[in-house]
């Protein structure tokens, strides 16, 4: 989970985003009180029979002042990774999780080359803090998410709608990507160092429409697969109708990276439209019956397989970084485990390297624009006393993960 999601009380450009009415659900205060409770959703997470942990970073509790680091705080996350591993449970450790610094975005923002810099430094302080039991590393998260939102269409900060400046940024991004896992490395030699994306899938609305399937291939190949030629061939070139276009080289950046990190949700369902005004429309569908997520989402795992297969492609070991549903009354969400479990059962029976799997969430958290109203947590958070309780499908979790640690390895020689 983003710091910022469940530690609360974490003054960053969220906070001022929150305070000038910039999004729907209200500010996020006291989160969900994770600062205090690590460790005691930590041992949460051992009790339900799991054996990592993610978590990220807040660049602005670790860095409130240009140069100037807490050292508090830093020892407060050290803090975490040991009771990590002393509970058996891997520490994840995120970097860039959405939320910066306030000084970031007036010194030194993603469309200046001393982003890069400042990330790298942010990333060796950390790594050294955090020490050699923190040996798996997700440097950014989705960091394609936070270009489009943040500098393409300017719903979050810092608020810029150019295309020039989201190209800039994505640049700037994937370099502080090699910087970091440079500094990463240098600090924790054998770290693993990966990267979380967001992956979609995509459907034409009207299933024989060809104008509506060239929609969809063209959003693919922007939003699922502009990442995967970067860390693949460190180049990409990218194009968003009717104007949009990424394009840069950064030749270290295959090597900057030992696993690929794939987050998935949903699918979107697109129409062709044509106007000249807006190349097309898309929109949450329920097709196949199972009924939309609280916030709108469709539940389609039949899209999670061919995403993984895209994302195996790339070489790499796989991580399934996020996966979840926003189901308050918990309805859903052991059918949506069972569901999603199996189409892991068949990427092993294929031979695709999917080597872990992190459920979206542990608790409820604050969920950005939509604030607290939608709920993905195993444990239900109460809002007030901010209290944990297991929701019923945590048994479904329990069940899933004691199936999969009980089994010896699977052996992949000769796939």
């Amino acid at each position: 989970m983003s710091h910022y999601q469940v530690e609360g009380n974490d003054p960053c450009d969220w906070t001022d985003w929150e305070s000038a009415g910039r999004t729907r659900g209200g500010p996020c205060g006291r989160a969900a009180g994770s600062w205090e409770r690590y460790e005691e959703d930590a041992e949460a997470a051992a009790s339900l029979g799991a054996n990592a942990f993610r978590f990220s970073v807040s660049w602005s509790r670790v860095e409130p002042r240009k140069g100037k680091f807490d050292e508090a705080a830093l020892e407060r996350y050290a803090r975490l990774v040991v009771r990590l591993d002393a509970l058996g449970l891997e520490p994840v450790v995120t970097l860039l999780h959405y939320t910066h610094p306030r000084w970031f975005h007036a010194e030194t923002p993603w469309t200046s080359t001393a982003s890069v810099d400042a990330f790298a430094r942010f990333a060796a302080r950390t790594a050294r803090a955090l020490g050699p039991k923190a040996r798996c590393w997700t440097v950014l998260n989705e960091p394609l998410v936070l270009v489009l939102g943040g500098f393409l269409d300017g719903q979050v900060p810092p608020g810029i709608a150019s295309a020039s400046d989201a190209a800039r940024a994505l640049d700037h991004l994937l370099a502080a990507h090699e910087a970091a896992a440079a500094q990463i490395r240098a600090a924790v030699p054998g770290a693993a160092i990966g990267v979380a994306h967001n992956m979609m899938g995509f459907a034409p609305e009207r299933a024989r429409n060809p104008f509506d399937r060239a929609l969809v291939s063209v959003a693919n190949r922007f939003y699922n697969q502009t990442l995967l030629d970067a860390f693949g061939e460190g180049r990409w070139s990218a194009y968003l109708p009717p104007f949009t276009r990424f394009a840069g080289k950064r030749p270290g950046l295959p090597a900057s990276l030992d696993f690929f990190g794939v987050n998935f949700y949903s699918r979107l369902h697109l129409r062709f439209l044509g106007d000249g005004g807006r190349i097309g429309s898309f929109a949450y569908r329920d097709p196949l019956g199972r009924g939309l997520t609280d916030n709108g989402w469709e539940v389609v795992p039949e899209a999670f397989l061919p995403l993984l297969r895209q994302a195996a492609s790339l070489g790499k070991p796989l991580l399934v970084t996020e996966n979840g549903l926003a189901d308050a009354a918990d309805t859903k969400r052991a059918a949506f485990l069972e569901f999603h479990v199996a189409v892991l059962q068949a990427a092993e029976a294929e031979g695709l390297p999917v080597h872990g799997y992190l459920h979206w969430s542990l608790v409820d958290n604050y969920e950005w624009l939509d604030g607290w109203e939608p709920r993905f947590g195993l444990l239900e958070l109460d809002r007030e006393t901010l209290a944990r309780r297991e929701r019923p499908s945590a048994r479904t979790f329990r069940r899933l993960a004691s199936g999969y640690l009980g089994r010896p390895l699977p052996s992949r020689q000769g796939r």
